[in-house]
């Protein structure tokens, strides 16, 4: 059963839904997108076939908006107290829109307990927003309900403010986790030119194109993406015997 959980980054308290279950040694861990909240995914937790929890960084639905604190290494922290709350061994970890940057920080600082990655319609950097455009998504609706009512828009221009432009393609690379990604048919987020690196620095990659998909990639197939990860996850576990 899919339960509501809290821990405590120092002094933030932090959101996560959980859906128990056995983590066959390595559980899911979700990371979502800059105006998703938790909620969105309950559903579709059961489709992971082992222990998922979807995380709610700072600022986000039901976990804590402090005044400051709001950089890379913050949100990244953040993803590090969710994973230690579930626990101390190897996660699985997946990821979408903007939720990849602070997910791939926290790999790159804690690579020896990735035991695969996920990417969802984003690419291994930390990217910033043209003038107005943090605005113009805040004053926006995701999946139905207005952004506002979804995340702490204080926080939220906090983010973006803190946000610096910077990439972890080589990095993640020189890793060699097992990686799957998947873009959307909006081709914004990836382009082409983008989606030709992830092939040249990840060869032995999944790749996997959602072209009835918008940036969304939970449309129009709510299942797909997890069941993705699902078979990704059980190959990675079977690699290692």
């Amino acid at each position: 059963m899919v339960v509501s959980r809290f821990t405590d980054n120092g002094d933030v308290r932090l959101h996560f839904l959980d859906s128990g279950g056995d983590d066959g040694a390595a559980p899911i861990v979700f990371v979502p997108g800059m105006t998703c909240v938790a909620e969105d995914y309950a559903e579709v937790l059961p489709l992971f076939g082992r222990r998922t929890v979807v995380a709610e960084l700072r600022g986000h639905g039901r976990s804590d908006a402090p005044a400051d604190g709001y950089d890379l290494a913050a949100l990244s922290s953040d993803v590090g107290a969710v994973v230690d709350a579930v626990t101390r061994g190897p996660v699985h970890l997946m990821t979408f829109s903007r939720g990849t940057s602070y997910g791939v920080d926290w790999a790159l600082r804690n690579s020896a307990r990735v035991r695969s990655l996920a990417i969802g319609d984003y690419i291994p950097e930390e990217r910033l927003l043209p003038d107005g455009a943090p605005r113009r998504l805040l004053d926006g609706r995701w999946r139905g309900t207005p952004v506002r009512e979804r995340l702490d828009c204080q926080a939220a221009m906090r983010t973006f403010r803190s946000a610096r432009a910077r990439s972890f393609w080589k990095e993640l690379a020189r890793l060699h986790v097992p990686l799957l990604a998947v873009r959307s048919g909006e081709r914004f987020l990836v382009t082409d030119a983008q989606w030709a690196r992830y092939r040249r620095e990840f060869p032995d990659a999944r790749l996997v194109e959602f072209d009835d998909s918008p940036h969304d990639i939970f449309r129009p197939d709510r299942a797909r993406f997890p069941r993705l990860v699902r078979e990704h996850t059980d190959r990675a576990d079977a690699r290692l015997g």
